[in-house]
């Protein structure tokens, strides 16, 4: 009885030790061309690597592979991880039926490489439900070489009847934003849950569930590890 009694004790505590983890994003059916990730130029002839590629990591676009993902939002966030320091960046977000240019800024990264956040500032004009947009990141480098570029596409929908009882009902953010996972919002599942990964850098079950997000099918980067990576406080082009 002794031993039966030692070996429940312990598996109570492993479950205990058990740490949340996101729900299973719902992936979109649709995709999209585009590229997700830059790592330059790495033929044979190729020159050597530029400063900001010296640690051997790409500009990479924090969306799916489907190379897509649904917004609520009119001006949602963009996610990007950067290789290192930029002295300038360039946004531009395009109508992806008629090619018109819809928004462009440029900005500045003074912070290491890391995982870096822009929002549509509320002087661009608002995405329009049913609406895609592909949204390009171009990365100088400096030294009069290649840029790095990223391209992909956001599509607004509305929300249901269903979607926003579901919402209004959470009682917490984790809440939420497992509920945006469950129903395939991918800005509004990356933005609230790396808000607060930015927000509580030391709390244990907001970084598993960071850290799960990224090792789920359809969305990691084999190649790469964004669960190492820090979340930069950049950038606000709120004023452009």
């Amino acid at each position: 009885m002794k031993y039966k009694q030692v070996i429940i004790c312990t598996l109570g505590l492993l479950v205990g030790m058990t740490q949340p983890v996101l729900g299973e994003f719902e992936i979109p059916t649709k995709t999209r061309t585009g590229n997700r990730a830059d790592a330059g130029n790495r033929g044979p002839n190729a020159p050597p690597p530029k400063l900001c590629l010296q640690m051997g990591k790409p500009l990479l676009a924090l969306v799916p592979q489907s190379n897509f993902g649904y917004t609520l939002a009119s001006h949602p966030t963009f996610w990007l991880y950067i290789p290192g320091y930029s002295k300038s960046i360039d946004f531009t977000l395009i109508d992806d039926n008629t090619g018109d240019k819809v928004y462009q800024t440029n900005f500045n990264v003074e912070s290491e490489q890391g995982i870096i956040s822009l929002k549509l500032p509320s002087v661009a004009p608002p995405l329009k439900v049913g609406k895609q947009y592909r949204w390009v990141f171009v990365f100088d480098c400096g030294d009069g070489a290649e840029d790095l570029s990223v391209d992909v596409v956001v599509e607004r929908v509305a929300a249901s009847n269903s979607l926003t009882s579901q919402l209004n009902s959470a009682a917490t953010m984790m809440e939420k934003i497992d509920i945006y996972a469950e129903n395939g919002l991918w800005h509004e599942t990356i933005t609230e849950l790396g808000n607060l990964r930015r927000s509580n850098p030391d709390d244990v079950a907001i970084a598993s569930r960071w850290n799960s997000l990224w090792q789920q099918d359809y969305i990691r980067f084999p190649d790469y590890d964004l669960t190492l990576e820090q979340i930069q406080d950049c950038c606000d082009v709120s004023d452009r």
